[in-house]
């Protein structure tokens, strides 16, 4: 298996059942053999109708029965916030204390760097498990994390880590936890369950067995094609919880494409382009659905669309053709394995269609707005560029571009398209002054930066051009998706 690509076996939605792993009598976080077998990377395709859910392999003997990695994808990737222990019984949370478990996160592979194509898989090291603080513990009925940490009657204990306030930070969590129960844990009905040697990982025979909220939701591998033309196009498709439910088939959505870089083409998959940043995963977020509810789609690409030269490949206006097939209200390909989404129509609302991207998504993004003009309400430019004469139709449309001072691509070609633009009769703005970057994190904390961006999206211009002093190419898209004025302002638009 050691000749796999580094995303050969990545798929979302794991819920493989935990191993068993360790000896008696060891303190180290460490692996068994088995755990350390080259390939035991990733998820399990949603489409496989979950035949792998801890909750039917759970074992029978009493105590803990798994455990799971809870991680978000943030733009710096995917990272390991906290551990489920699934129990057999409800766990009184009177008995939990911050020292009742050891926990550990495996280390990513050495060369592994999210987003960068042809590194390899994060998952493929022998490493030990590095120790990870437990900054929460409490009960839960469902493996996952709560915000407001309050215990929840359950089998789950939540053993939440701390939280780096600057999301940018590349991860250097691979998929693999590991825990031991240190000290005594109560259930509700009165039984102990005493401290004990054995490790536990979230390792099993068909991968590892990871929860990542906000993108367990998505539908991965679907696939627009056109017979006429023996022409396909794989994506991955996030539908509003609304539309789940009894009747959402009759509301009409917001449509957002996220396009994502070239980085996740060569040898990636749909995993990929949502989980190794969160340029398309950070609008499935369920805060960030609360605030603007919509459809999200973004494609998987087999090789670069687009390169430094201005050549496309004809998967640039496949794309524009997946955006259109979405409009004809016709999609009706939701999973059939799942009664809330089986034979629903779905239903786009043709005034508000948006486009987003970074890199070669953020030109895909510029190319698709020029060339169909009459489609988008508004697009958010992450660190994109065109050549200024094949995008001068921008100047009559919604656009936001936000570069970094240190991009020695995006920001130059931006700002030869600015008096373009302007001749054909937009509404630039185009501030003298680079924003701080430090005002992005923490996220809770942009009072400041969202004044300052408001300021300038409020001077009346249907083009806003915005940099960053300090920030490179690279460091826009870990950094940029996560200003909430831009993404607000996004949604902002209805098409006339």
């Amino acid at each position: 298996m050691s000749n796999l690509t580094r995303r050969g076996f990545i798929k979302i939605g794991s819920v493989a059942g935990a191993a068993l792993a360790g000896g008696a009598g060891s303190l180290l976080l460490g692996f068994g053999e088995a755990d350390a077998a080259e390939g035991a990377s990733g998820f399990q395709a949603a489409s496989e109708a979950m035949t792998g859910d801890p909750e039917r392999k759970a074992r029978k003997a009493p105590g803990i029965q798994s455990v799971s990695a809870l991680c978000e994808v943030t733009g710096g990737g995917q990272k390991v916030y906290g551990i489920a222990i699934q129990y057999d019984q409800d766990i009184d949370p009177a008995s939990l204390a911050l020292d009742t478990y050891m926990a550990g996160v495996v280390p990513v592979a050495k060369g592994f760097f999210p987003g960068m194509p042809q590194a390899p898989d994060k998952n493929s090291t022998t490493a030990k498990p590095e120790a990870r603080r437990v900054a929460a513990l409490y009960t839960n009925a469902d493996p996952a994390l709560r915000a407001d940490h309050r215990n929840v009657t359950g089998r789950y204990v939540i053993a939440e880590f701390e939280h780096k306030p600057d999301l940018s930070l590349p991860s250097t969590d691979s998929d693999k936890v590991s825990l031991r129960q240190h000290k005594s844990v109560k259930t509700l009905a009165g039984t102990l369950y005493a401290g004990s040697s054995t490790v536990w990982t979230n390792s099993g025979p068909r991968g590892n067995t990871v929860r990542i909220r906000g993108v367990d939701a998505w539908e991965q591998n679907h696939w627009w094609w056109d017979d006429k033309r023996s022409a396909y196009l794989e994506y991955s498709i996030y539908l509003p919880e609304s539309f789940l439910k009894e009747g959402g088939e009759e509301k009409e959505y917001p449509l957002l494409i996220a396009i994502t870089h070239s980085g996740t083409s060569y040898d990636g998959s749909c995993a990929a382009t949502l989980t190794e940043q969160c340029i398309a995963s950070i609008w499935g977020m369920p805060e960030e659905q609360e605030r603007h509810e919509c459809v999200v789609i973004t494609p998987r690409y087999e090789r670069t669309t687009m390169n430094d030269y201005w050549e496309h490949t004809f998967d640039v206006e496949n794309t524009y053709k997946l955006v259109e097939s979405m409009l004809e209200n016709t999609w009706n390909f939701g999973n059939p394995n799942k009664k809330d989404r089986r034979d629903k129509v779905l239903k786009i609302d043709r005034k508000r269609v948006y486009c987003t991207g970074w890199s070669m998504g953020a030109m895909t993004s510029l190319w698709m707005m020029a060339r169909h003009p009459d489609t988008f309400a508004a697009g958010l430019i992450i660190a994109g560029q065109q050549r200024p004469s094949d995008v001068v139709d921008l100047a009559k449309q919604n656009v936001l571009i936000i570069t970094g001072a240190q991009d020695q691509k995006a920001t130059p070609w931006n700002e030869e398209c600015v008096p373009l633009w302007e001749s054909a009769g937009a509404r630039v703005t185009r501030p003298k002054e680079y924003l701080d970057p430090a005002l992005i994190f923490p996220v809770q904390d942009q009072g400041k930066l969202n004044e300052q961006i408001n300021g300038y999206l409020g001077k009346g211009g249907n083009i806003t051009f915005l940099t960053f002093a300090q920030v490179d190419h690279m460091g826009s898209a870990r950094k940029f998706f996560h200003i909430q004025a831009a993404r607000d302002w996004l949604f902002s638009h209805v098409k006339a």
